[in-house]
């Protein structure tokens, strides 16, 4: 799902899904609703003619009964001056954590609106993907290498007698260069498993996951 373009609201619901997931939150399972056990992300699209998945927060179990206690015994006043703690926690949660999921997901390229629905107070409206790379892409070159590589990096030399041969980052040096800035040269193993080899940085590559 790399370009803003229609997608079915199943295959968006679950995208979202696991972009929560990735996060390290819970996400609730399909359908669920206030009443089920536990807390935590809640993930669903609405109508058939409405593309968008809507993304809420559902709290646990806990604050969920107490609050809901102090909402049916009235312990709040009707001007809105005062509220029992309980219920103003509550909402507090829920705003921190709806705020927190539209920075996620905003984060990984998706259209987010807040509020979009009166009937839905904290929800998150998630419409599509932006055109762009994502997190998921492997760091790949040119732009992998440019803060260099720490030891164990598989790498390929492009450069000297072994040019082709694929091997291991030992540690990184200066010579040139201030430390701070990027390294100039490599401490490598030897490609025949002879010691080690000391390269320009220009003579190292990333070498493809797959070896």
């Amino acid at each position: 799902m790399n370009a803003s373009r229609p997608v079915a609201p199943d295959a968006l619901a679950d995208a979202v899904r696991g972009e929560l997931v990735a996060a390290g939150l819970p996400v609730l399972p399909r359908e669920a609703h206030e009443g089920v056990p536990g807390g935590g992300a809640s993930v669903g699209h609405g109508p058939e003619d409405d593309p968008g998945v809507w993304v809420g927060w559902v709290v646990g179990d806990v604050l969920r009964d107490r609050a809901l206690r102090a909402l049916e015994v009235g312990a709040y006043r009707h001007d809105g001056s005062e509220f029992h703690p309980t219920m103003r926690h509550r909402w507090a949660v829920g705003e921190a954590m709806a705020a927190a999921m539209a920075e996620v997901l905003r984060s990984a390229g998706y259209r987010v609106e807040r509020n979009a629905d009166d009937l839905r107070p904290g929800a998150l409206l998630v419409r599509d993907r932006l055109p762009g790379p994502t997190w998921r892409e492997p760091a790949a070159p040119p732009l992998a290498g440019s803060g260099g590589y720490l030891p164990g990096v598989r790498v390929r030399l492009v450069e000297g007698d072994h040019a082709g041969r694929v091997t291991t980052v030992v540690r990184a040096g200066w010579h040139a260069l201030p430390p701070g800035g990027p390294p100039d040269v490599y401490r490598v193993g030897h490609p025949d498993g002879a010691g080690e080899l000391d390269v320009p940085a220009t003579a190292v590559t990333l070498a493809d996951e797959d070896g």
